[in-house]
């Protein structure tokens, strides 16, 4: 269930979060320049409403629509999200939300029909009216029935924030909110569901208070002092690092290990939240647009004006109220292990020894990442520190950071938090995972350096991270020594193709299933170009299982039968977008020299294929 509760966020998230600029464009211009703003301009008011009404709703549709389906299903989630602004006076972020994965689903559902049974030459007659049928054909629907539907939706959610901001009972939405902060559904919350309800809401109050019941940074500040002052070992001194990351830098995933090291804090983070909003609703204030991140900085500059002191003493009474009771909880033990979720710390002989036993598989890594949920806080934050604490090792070692549903395909470690490491594991099953309880001060992160340590003094073992690991093509090398393969045999083009494919996969650039998408390509028409070339791809809806672009090189010296013409090298090809276009005519250009071309059909050494293509 939880599982399925986290899916549903990020799907609503995802449709948001890249967006966050606009609305902070928006909020920005609202604060500033309508009539009770910080520089009323009547003229340039004007924007408002627009990008309120359609700029918005648009962004959202295209993005839903674009994460099922690709572009083709962004303009068709674009079409039908039109539809439903049209027929409606309320901004229609719910609708977009409904229209865009819609839309999306269709256009993917009527490609997959279609596959293959479209005539050479009419691909693109089918495809543009496709899609605009379709659109026309849910633009109408949203626009005749779902418009008004929504509206109603939206005005009873505004209805029922209302209500509970009238009752005072508002800061009672803590409860939830708190607790489901921790168990990282903090962007699906705030992106998925509060934002657009909040934007709505500004419409006619030119404020919200909807926009600081996630975002607030008091509480986790409250909770990271009184760790500070109270805390012992690991915990008290990564609490000032934490403090500046979560209060100034606004990432609050930074403090949820520590609460989840005491569950108890659950209580005075909820207790802090909640004063903050009581506040809020005695003083009606709000902020005109989202603040993410959750910053004191974004605070300010998102508060209406005349109403800044309020939002920053609602911060500061949020604060308060969570390191008094916090500072309760956390004095009461003085046991070690309950400074940070385990005391799992190891005698340092212990770790060493663990280190040289594992430096040959660590030598191998070439790609460590740091995953979190939106690939933009804090595994952001741990890659910088950990890429700065190996660069005096001086090995070829890159560290990044990444969603967690959106990890690199050649990727060799995975740090990660706890609470994501099974959403890691599945994303990516093959690779190492490193699960850590805090970003700053970690024993597992420890004991990764110290792995890294260990090849410092050991040559040989430096030697080996040189060397590209089959399985770990970097994403920037088209061409990798591991994806060509000489002096090959093949029964007939099915089995060619199914190499060159399997070449693909172990190099990093596509799926598994990829190579079934090449195979259904070749049953179209055939890929031979001539001069004794074959160039196997894959269908239009294999596209989704490319994750780098690549090509691999299978030579065969005998030829292989293509419909009647001999294929002497059969070069696979997947690329992302239509990135493979360009990687065509790079081929093309390439293999244009017969002497050349004769080279690569005769060569029994492959470094003279990786040679000439990847010059």
């Amino acid at each position: 269930m939880r599982d399925k509760i986290q899916n549903f966020g990020r799907a609503l998230s995802a449709m948001v979060m890249p967006n966050i600029g606009a609305f902070i464009a928006w909020g920005l211009i609202t604060a500033l320049f309508i009539p009770s703003g910080w520089f009323p301009n009547e003229h340039l008011a004007k924007l408002v409403s627009p990008m309120l009404t359609y700029m918005l709703p648009l962004l959202i549709g295209y993005t839903a629509g674009h994460n099922v389906a690709g572009v083709r299903g962004g303009v068709i989630g674009t079409i039908a999200t039109a539809g439903v602004i049209v027929g409606t006076d309320v901004p229609m972020f719910i609708g977009a939300m409904i229209m865009g994965p819609l839309a999306g689903w269709l256009i993917s559902k009527f490609d997959k029909a279609v596959e293959g049974k479209i005539r050479a030459g009419f691909e693109m007659l089918v495809n543009n009216f496709s899609l605009g049928i379709l659109g026309m054909i849910l633009a109408i629907i949203g626009y005749l029935t779902i418009g008004d539907a929504i509206s109603w939706i939206t005005k009873l959610f505004e209805s029922g924030i209302v209500y509970l901001k009238d009752q005072n009972l508002l800061p009672l939405v803590s409860i939830f909110i708190e607790p489901a902060k921790v168990m990282f559904l903090n962007n699906a919350i705030n992106h998925g569901i509060l934002t657009p309800l909040g934007t709505v809401q500004v419409q006619e109050f030119g404020e919200s208070i909807i926009f600081f019941l996630e975002s607030n940074p008091g509480p986790g500040f409250g909770m990271l002092m009184a760790y500070w002052i109270f805390g012992k070992g690991p915990a008290k001194s990564s609490a000032p690092g934490a403090v500046l990351i979560q209060f100034i830098g606004g990432i609050h995933e930074i403090y949820y290990p520590y609460v989840l090291s005491r569950p108890l804090l659950i209580i005075p983070m909820i207790l802090g939240a909640s004063s903050s909003i009581f506040f809020l609703t005695l003083v009606h204030a709000g902020l005109v647009g989202p603040i993410s991140p959750g910053s004191i900085i974004s605070v300010i500059l998102m508060a209406p004006k005349g109403k800044t002191l309020l939002l920053v003493l609602a911060v500061l009474i949020a604060a308060t109220v969570t390191f008094v009771t916090s500072a309760l909880i956390i004095r009461r033990s003085s046991k070690e292990s309950d400074t940070l979720p385990e005391n799992r710390f190891k005698p340092k002989y212990k770790v060493a020894a663990e280190a040289a036993a594992k430096a040959q598989q660590t030598a191998k890594i070439r790609l460590v990442v740091f995953s979190c949920d939106a690939g933009m806080g804090s595994s952001a934050l741990g890659a910088t520190r950990f890429r700065k604490r190996i660069e005096p090792l001086g090995l070829d070692v890159k560290v990044t950071n990444s969603s967690v549903n959106s990890i690199p395909a050649d990727a060799d470690v995975v740090v990660c938090q706890e609470g994501l490491a099974s959403r890691a594991k599945g994303n990516a099953p093959n690779v190492r995972i490193v699960s850590i309880k805090n970003f700053l001060e970690d024993p597992a992160l420890d004991a990764l350096y110290d792995e890294f340590a260990a090849l410092k003094t050991d040559t040989s073992a430096k030697d080996k991270v040189e060397i590209t690991t089959p399985n770990s093509a970097p994403s920037s090398q088209i061409l990798s020594l591991n994806s060509i393969k000489v002096g090959a045999t093949a029964a007939d083009k099915w089995e060619a193709i199914t190499e060159a494919g399997n070449l693909l996969v172990k190099g990093g650039y596509v799926a598994m299933d990829y190579v079934d998408g090449m195979i259904e390509r070749e049953k179209i028409t055939t890929t031979y170009l001539g001069m004794g070339i074959a160039i196997p791809h894959g269908t239009e809806s294999a596209k989704r299982e490319v994750l780098h672009t690549g090509i691999s090189v299978v030579q065969y010296p005998e030829g292989v039968d293509f419909d009647g013409e001999m294929a002497y090298l059969v070069i696979g090809i997947a690329g992302v977008g239509d990135e493979h276009l360009e990687l065509l005519a790079k081929v093309s250009e390439a293999l244009e020299d017969e002497q050349v071309l004769e080279l690569l059909k005769t060569t029994d050494d492959a470094t003279e294929i990786y040679d000439v293509l990847n010059a």
